[in-house]
This record gives structure tokens, sequence and C-alpha cells, in this order.
């Protein structure tokens, strides 16, 4: 039992007592005792209910019979129509002072949980880039959120997402690929207009020159975009792994999108949509996606609404979140406590 239910229990205890004393005396009429709810109220100006009876009378008959003595609440007071606020004093605050201190580890945990696999996902920062103070944020509430899950009974998994494939690597090869030509031909090179305009951009091209030269001069555009993102990409990504772990955060898994087109998965499903008639070409005709018996949802979790009977989710989540979804259930459940 933890403190605060030890607590809970004792005053509970002496209520029922200050109860059977007030019946015996004739002061609340000879009844079973009733059910009633001890809790930490939303406004601390209201507290536990009693007796179904004019309210403010059976809180005084309870109250002139309460002896709080082997409780750990201090003192007590009655409030609005028929509440009665209990205190806490020095010998809970003690209690779990030294709980804390005879159980550093394991102090706050519960099984609340009961081992249910959450995966929280965070930061994800793309990696054509050095991370900014955004990201260091993500971080930080997001391993905070993890552990306060590990804490409360659930079996966490932390990852961090790779988008090392994609629109933004093509982008990446081509700003590396021009800040490349321009050190050896200058601004006869005409600098990509959607390009990374970072200095870390320059710095990668540059570092790559000088240890390699002019070797990607007069090679193709898409050899040399390939090389440079293989040099560069590692290099991002390597100190992306570092700036977390300055702050002690560590992943059981730092996913990378690669993985999922190098394990033919991303192609095998299209394949099966193409077959089934529901991808089409951009050709620049307007086109839609053909109606279908059967949806597949490439997610990784079971959507909460979807108007389709017959779908098939890719992907072992039972439900999904997001930070703001966190906050909210952790205050619901703090209020419960």
């Amino acid at each position: 039992m933890n403190i605060y239910a030890e607590a809970v229990s004792k005053l509970k205890l002496a209520i029922n007592s200050a109860i059977e004393k007030a019946i015996s005396e004739g002061d609340l009429p000879q009844a079973d005792l009733p059910d009633f709810i001890i809790e930490t109220p939303a406004d601390r100006s209201h507290g536990a209910k009693a007796f179904r009876m004019p309210p403010f009378k059976i809180a005084q008959a309870i109250t002139s019979h309460l002896d709080l003595e082997g409780t750990m609440c201090e003192k007590f007071e009655t409030a609005g129509p028929g509440f009665i606020n209990f205190f806490l004093g020095s010998e809970f605050y003690s209690a779990v002072v030294n709980s804390v201190l005879e159980n550093p580890e394991t102090y706050g945990s519960s099984d609340f949980g009961k081992g249910e696999k959450v995966m929280v996902e965070f930061v994800s920062a793309n990696p054509t880039g050095p991370m900014h103070m955004g990201n260091a944020r993500g971080g930080a509430l997001g391993d905070c959120l993890a552990a306060v899950l590990d804490k409360a009974g659930y079996n966490v998994w932390r990852e961090f997402y790779v988008n090392d494939a994609g629109n933004q690597i093509e982008k990446f090869g081509c700003s590396l690929e021009a800040r490349y030509l321009q050190i050896f031909k200058g601004d006869e090179i005409v600098f990509p207009e959607d390009g990374y305009q970072g200095a870390d951009i320059t710095e990668l091209a540059q570092e790559y020159a000088y240890i390699n030269g002019d070797s990607l001069v007069n090679v193709s555009a898409e050899e040399r975009k390939k090389a440079l993102v293989d040099f560069a990409l590692p290099k991002n990504i390597s100190k992306m792994q570092s700036d977390m772990a300055k702050y002690n955060i560590t992943y059981d898994k730092w996913f990378f999108e690669s993985e999922l087109h190098k394990s033919g998965a991303v192609k095998a499903v299209v394949d099966t949509l193409t077959e089934k008639g529901l991808t089409y070409e951009q050709d620049g005709e307007e086109h839609t996606i053909k109606d279908a018996d059967t949806l597949v949802f490439a997610v990784g979790y079971t959507p909460t609404k979807v108007e389709y009977e017959n779908a098939h989710y890719i992907g072992d989540c039972d439900k999904v979140g997001n930070l703001k979804d966190a906050i909210s259930g952790a205050y619901q459940l703090a209020r419960s406590l």
C-alpha cells in the first residue's frame, strides 16, 4: 500500500468510528454505515461528503465525535453545505520522505500500465542538418514522458525515426553537389532555389573536397550526389546521436526509413496496391484512387475512426497519441489519485 492510500485508509477508519459514536449518542439516526469517498478535490475548499441528510448537520455530527489520533491528518474543518476538509500532517510528509530515501530507485513506480507496450517516438529531426532548440525541447519532453510511462508500469520503447530517404535526401544531395562544384567552378554553378542554405552544407562539401579533391567533378550527377550524401549523412546522424547523449537520452532504436525500402516492404505494399488498381501516376491530369472493397492503412496504428468497413492495418500499435494527449491523460490520472 502506498503512503497516501495508507493515510486514506486510516482516516476512513476514524470517520467510521465517529459516525458510529454519533449514531450511538443519538446525534445521527440509526442506519447502516454509508459508503463514502475520500478524495483530493479539484477545488481545495471542497472535501469528503457524508450522509444523505441535511449535509451541514451530518458534518457537524461527525466532526463532534471525530478523533484524528492514529491518522496521518493534523486537523479538519467543515466547509460549504456539508463537506469536511482534512489536512495531512507532518507524519504523512515524513513517511513520504523516508520512503523516498529507502527506495530511491523504485519510489513512485506502479503497475498501472500492466506491461502494455508503448512506443514513444520523439525528436526524429531531419538528418539533413543540425538540430535546433525545438528539437532539444522535443527530446526533453519525449524522454520525460517515456520515463513517466516506464515508472507507471508500461513496457516503453523509445524510438528515433530517421528520415534518410525521400525528397529531403534528394534536396540534401543537390545542395551538397552545388556547394562541392562551386569549390572548383565558382559562381557558374547556380545553387538550387529550394536547396538547404545552411553553412553546414558548405562545410560538409569542403570537408569532402579536402579529403577527396576533385574526384567527383567529372562523374555523373547521380554518382556525385550519392557519394556526397553517403559521406555527409552519417556525420549528421552521428552528431544527432552525440547531441542526444549530452543530456542522457538513449533510444532503444534509431529506425532508418531507408531500411524499409531496402527490406522490400514498401515496394511489396505498392506492388499489391498497384495490382488492385488503387494507385495512379501523376502525369499532369487529375486522377482519383479507384473505389476499393478493401483499404490498407500503412500507418502503424489503428485509427479511431474510419469510413471503410473492410480495412486492414499495417502495424501493431493499439492506439496513436501525441504529446498533448499524454499531458491531458496524465492530468486526468493525477486528478483521480
